[in-house]
């Protein structure tokens, strides 16, 4: 390309402010300390496989569509799954994404309108490739589903009812050794039903009833669901940190209780890392002195976790706090969420919706290790 003298001589000094500005920018200031880090996790918005359910003695059917653009900003994904080796799951409406340390797709599959997998309700990983679940539907259940060779099969004795009532269901589940903790409702009396934390054997579905209080069925009023929403997770201690609209509850590994703190929530969520540091979406928020950066991310992502600082403009206005050795902190970040999980160095999180869907790596400040 020939460039007149004008030209050259302007395009020259373009460069030369361009490397002056350059030089006057300063680095973008790394988090500090005391600073949570909000990531923006790019993923893999098309389907590259999407094996079939497998019927009980048959054979996955798989698909090859090739890869698609990665985009941190998509649908909403309800729920999500630890696999034990620093990757996750997502899933939401029957879809199902194993994402990797860098966010790339490992696997994808959806199930079909009446298939088992639109019926999962909440998952927990048991190894990599292996996912405990909880089925809703005409037959509740708590199942295995092996993601190899995609086929899924109902832990002994877990039916938890009969019809498609949703009063008799399993609400949510996590894993522990070689066992399930699950958190089950069964109705109780007028107005009321009792929940029931459960650890369930995978080989054979012996069941020990570990803690057991009712739950009014007016609580969580703005869920609107025929069950007030209750999540669970495990430490590595086998702690079972406790989430229901009413309370946030610590039980020992056998199930006495440890800690409870009143609150009024109405999706409350916990997601906690092995030494038992937790956190919790619930109530209302309270003024916070934590810090956070933003980092990397598309303006959109930016934009979404951004304007989920505040509680008040959104219908998930469940508000975030931390626990650490028996005290609560508030944080000013991320109100509202779907779902979250420690996936071994930091928390992945989910929030948004079918137009602002984002996946939030959050890490704690170095001054919390």
């Amino acid at each position: 390309m020939r460039l007149t003298r004008r030209a050259g001589a302007s395009l020259l000094a373009l460069t030369a402010a361009t490397v002056l500005l350059a030089a006057c920018t300063p680095p973008p200031v790394p988090p500090g300390p005391d600073d949570w880090t909000l990531e923006p996790l790019a993923i893999d918005t098309h389907v590259i496989t999407q094996p079939r359910l497998a019927p009980p003695g048959g054979t996955a059917q798989t698909t090859d569509t090739g890869a698609g653009a990665l985009a941190d900003v998509s649908f909403s994904m309800t729920l999500l799954a630890s696999d034990s080796a620093g990757r996750f799951w997502a899933a939401s409406a029957g879809s199902f994404l194993h994402v990797g340390k860098d966010g790339e797709t490992l696997a994808r599959f959806t199930g079909e309108h009446d298939d088992r997998l639109s019926q999962v309700i909440a998952m927990a990983s048991s190894s990599p490739d292996e996912l405990v679940v909880a089925r809703a539907g005409t037959a509740p259940a708590i199942a295995v589903l092996d993601t190899r060779t995609m086929t899924m099969h109902d832990v002994p004795d877990t039916a938890a009812g009969g019809g498609d009532s949703a009063l008799f269901q399993f609400v949510d589940v996590a894993t522990h050794d070689s066992d399930a903790i699950v958190a089950h409702v069964r109705p109780e009396r007028l107005g009321y039903l009792m929940l029931e934390i459960l650890r369930i054997d995978l080989m054979d579905g012996t069941r020990t009833l570990l803690h057991a209080e009712p739950i009014e069925l007016s609580e969580a009023p703005q869920a609107f669901s025929d069950v007030p929403p209750v999540r669970l997770d495990v430490d590595a201690e086998g702690a079972i940190h406790l989430a229901v609209p009413s309370a946030r509850v610590v039980l020992n590994p056998d199930g006495t209780e440890r800690t409870r703190t009143a609150q009024s929530a109405n999706f409350p969520q916990v997601a906690v890392r092995p030494d038992g540091t937790a956190l919790w979406w619930g109530g209302e928020s309270a003024r916070a002195r934590a810090t956070s950066e933003i980092v990397g991310g598309s303006p959109e992502a930016r934009e979404a976790i951004e304007k989920r600082s505040t509680c008040d403009e959104f219908f998930r206005t469940d508000a975030l706090r931390l626990s650490v050795d028996g005290a609560e902190h508030p944080l000013p970040f991320l109100c509202g969420v779907n779902n979250a999980v420690w996936i071994g160095s930091a928390w992945v999180v989910s929030a948004g919706g079918e137009a602002d869907g984002v996946l939030v790596r959050v890490t704690p400040p170095t001054s919390l290790d």
